[in-house]
């Protein structure tokens, strides 16, 4: 019994740590204004590999994967904060949806966006450490017994579709919505998402600077 609870409560998680603003999040809303469902559901294919891959860390317990996220996690942020510059300027020059550059964009929005997506993800040595709080307080217990990796396998793979359930719902919820919203007001939004991501990948630098300067 306790097995099949493994996969709701993976699902539970992977919705709860996708759901909060960041990135991601922005990044999604975002292209389902511009672009539809799709371009926007594949944000959240890159987000959902990396929440994925951070899960498995933690689950399988993955010591040297973690130390080595650890140890480099100034750099990890630079790589981070200088992704979401460049995306936030990216954002920043989409031109509203209907346009003929928006449309030619859509064809290799898979190339480009799964990659960026999951490299914000696993770039984020914060979110490491909520997994592996998350994971540590259920290892060893009857839902995830320690040297069960069949039950470990389970957890990764529903945290996963966990993540993915949100972003197909979120871009499914703002595709929905993107018609009552006009041309200007969207290259407002454009302008706004792409100063939001710049802040976000300026904090993530910023605090590495402080670091530095107020040990």
């Amino acid at each position: 019994m306790n097995s099949l609870l493994v996969i709701p409560v993976g699902l539970l998680i992977g919705i709860v740590v996708s759901a909060p603003v960041g990135p991601v999040n922005v990044i999604c809303i975002g292209r389902a204004l511009h672009f539809g469902f799709w371009p926007a559901v594949l944000a959240g294919v890159g987000a959902a590999l990396g929440d994925g891959l951070l899960a498995l860390i933690a689950a399988f317990g993955i010591s040297a994967a973690a130390d080595a996220v650890t140890s480099h996690s100034e750099f990890i942020k630079l790589v981070g904060g200088f992704i979401l510059i460049v995306f936030g300027g990216f954002i920043i020059a989409t031109p509203p949806h209907g346009s003929p550059r928006a449309a030619a964009h859509m064809g290799d929005s898979a190339v480009r966006i799964v990659p960026a997506t999951f490299l914000i993800t696993v770039t984020n040595p914060g979110a490491l450490l909520g997994f592996v709080g998350i994971f540590g307080g259920m290892i060893g217990n009857d839902l995830l017994p320690e040297g069960d990796y069949t039950a470990a396998g389970l957890m990764v793979l529903a945290v996963s579709g966990g993540a993915l359930l949100w972003w197909a719902g979120l871009a499914a919820f703002v595709t929905r919505i993107r018609h009552l919203i006009s041309e200007k007001t969207l290259r407002r939004i454009n302008i706004v998402s792409g100063i939001l991501l710049a802040a976000f990948g300026c904090a993530l630098i910023l605090d590495v600077l402080l670091t530095h300067i107020i040990p």
